[in-house]
């Protein structure tokens, strides 16, 4: 997939969860999220196929939880960051700024793809 070029791609993106990720809301209302590890290429490569990564565990904060609750597949970054603006009464560039790095996070974890709708 390819990465978006510019602030206006990035914001339009649309996270996506991964399929084989597991999560669990916790007593106190957080998100718990359960991946598989992202290995090495060259490590992967020696792994026989039939072998399951290893599974990682990635506990959320309150405003992780509230954001990963509202990825949908249907909401983009920019959906996101003013809910986020308007849950936690911060600037407009706070929200985007924020979401946008946890999306990312997200992304290179393996949890979420992005997709970029096409408006041709």
């Amino acid at each position: 997939m390819q990465q978006p070029t510019s602030r206006a791609d990035a914001l339009a993106a649309i996270p996506v969860p991964m399929p084989d990720i597991r999560t669990v809301t916790t007593p106190q209302g957080l998100v718990r999220i359960e991946h598989p590890a992202v290995l090495k290429p060259w490590l992967a490569r020696l792994l026989p196929p039939t072998l399951s990564r290893p599974m990682r565990t990635l506990e959320l904060d309150a405003m992780g939880s509230f954001v990963w609750t509202h990825i949908d597949g249907i909401a983009s970054v920019a959906d996101l960051a003013r809910r986020v603006e308007e849950r936690y009464s911060c600037f407009a560039a706070e929200a985007e700024q924020a979401v946008a790095l946890f999306v990312r996070q997200l992304g290179q974890r393996g949890i979420v793809a992005l997709r970029q709708d096409r408006k041709d």
